[in-house]
């Protein structure tokens, strides 16, 4: 339990200061252009 809780915190650590000190991208955003892009692309409905 000890060793988890350190792994975990150490993981939380070092992601904060990745995230503040370098340009880590924007997952979120890239996720949702690609689902446009993709949306784009989908083919019509043959009617």
């Amino acid at each position: 339990m000890l060793q988890f809780l350190l792994r975990f915190t150490l993981g939380h650590v070092v992601g904060m200061y990745l995230a503040q000190n370098y340009d880590t991208p924007n997952l979120a955003k890239k996720l949702e252009d690609i689902k446009k892009d993709l949306d784009a692309k989908k083919k019509p409905p043959r009617a």
